[in-house]
């Protein structure tokens, strides 16, 4: 089945965005919700709003379920990109199609030329295993420098339990997390605290940090 007509004047969205300059705020604004949308006409696009579509402004604790299992693959999608990987080959990769990632990812997002780019950094919120001194627990985190630096100590702590060498996490005793919520989390570095943690779980060679 052929696509509607995009507007009385032009047949297409190419043909419309050719016909003159689009660097008015409008039309960036119509292309921006083309990118979202790219099945909607013209009159369709204007009445579109996409805060009421796009989740990744949206606290982690507001999303159903679903939604947060797509944010954890959006997030995947983010790490990804950020290696120098093509956004279609990504996506093409994980399954997941151009309108699931401007969803869930928003204007970390963004056509630069005729190419898909994303932010150096970002502030979408997500729920996130850590070892604190308070033990194990999720917390929701709102960067992506913490996310970071969460999945960097886990590497750490894998590493200091496979070796028992403790002094790899020494540079973690110092610094702390302040989750999305305003509280802070101090990372747990002494080593007989984590073995104990890590002895409780049930399958501690399957633990996702990321969580649902």
């Amino acid at each position: 089945m052929s696509r509607p007509r995009f507007s009385k004047d032009y047949r297409t969205y190419g043909e419309w965005k050719k016909a003159q300059p689009r660097d008015s705020k409008y039309a960036k604004e119509i292309i921006r919700k083309h990118e979202y949308f790219p099945d909607r006409s013209l009159s369709q696009l204007r009445k579109t709003r996409i805060s009421d579509y796009e989740l990744s402004n949206r606290a982690w604790d507001s999303l159903s379920a679903q939604d947060k299992r797509d944010r954890n693959l959006a997030i995947q999608v983010l790490r990804e990109m950020r290696k120098d990987g093509n956004l279609t080959s990504v996506l093409e990769k994980m399954g997941l199609r151009t309108e699931f990632a401007l969803k869930h990812l928003g204007k970390n997002l963004y056509k630069s030329g005729a190419n898909w780019k994303v932010t150096a950094s970002d502030s979408i919120q997500i729920g996130m295993l850590i070892y604190s001194t308070e033990g194990q627990k999720t917390i929701i985190t709102a960067s992506s420098k913490d996310r970071s630096l969460i999945g960097e100590y886990f590497a750490c702590v894998q590493k200091a339990v496979k070796n028992n060498d403790p002094s790899v996490l020494d540079k973690f005793k110092d610094i702390q997390i302040v989750d999305a919520k305003g509280k802070t989390h101090h990372f747990e570095t002494d080593l007989q605290a984590l073995y104990e943690i890590m002895e409780a779980q049930e399958e501690p060679e399957f633990l996702e940090i990321y969580q649902d």
